[in-house]
């Protein structure tokens, strides 16, 4: 709903930007809450379950990634996000704040509490003027998004097999 909210009061509709709730909702007073609103809202897609493939064209296709959780696990959307080289606008939460720190990531994920949602409103707003190169090249910035996130992707692996082998290989006696 804060989501909703920030969107509806960015008023990016007007120039031709909606916003994609991904995932299923469930069957709740607060996604009825959500349902309700985006019926009556023609800017706000709900996608329900998103498959793998779906999930990467929306990826590749986005301006940005939103994230107001309140709660979150480790926020691999995010972290995929950043190794796109998508920005992502998220919550000032635990797992967000530790994914920011990581490499580059701080030019691609951007805290802001979620007190205010006309704050990130605006947050959205500059999110998206800073991404008029989607506009100019969409194929290009596709074509970008995804060597950035293979080569990230091999990185974080190299990253993880040293730290595995760490600790599962003993070190010899000296």
């Amino acid at each position: 709903l804060f989501l909703v909210k920030s969107y509806s009061e960015s008023n990016l509709l007007d120039q031709g930007i909606k916003l994609c709730i991904t995932g299923k909702l469930k069957k709740d007073f607060y996604s009825n809450q959500v349902r309700d609103i985006v019926r009556t809202h023609p800017g706000i897609l709900l996608t329900g379950y998103v498959s793998e493939n779906e999930k990467l064209d929306l990826y590749l296709n986005a301006i940005a990634l939103l994230s107001p959780s309140l709660v979150e696990g480790f926020g691999i959307p995010v972290l995929d996000a950043a190794c796109l080289g998508m920005n992502a606008l998220v919550s000032d939460s635990d797992s967000h704040l530790e994914i920011q720190s990581i490499d580059d990531f701080k030019k691609y994920v951007h805290i802001a509490q979620t007190l205010d949602s006309f704050d990130w409103a605006l947050g959205i707003q500059a999110l998206v003027f800073q991404q008029k190169n989607l506009y100019a090249n969409p194929s290009l910035e596709r074509v970008r998004r995804l060597t950035r996130y293979n080569q990230k992707s091999s990185d974080i692996m190299k990253i993880f097999h040293t730290q595995i082998n760490k600790l599962i290989i003993p070190k010899k006696a000296d």
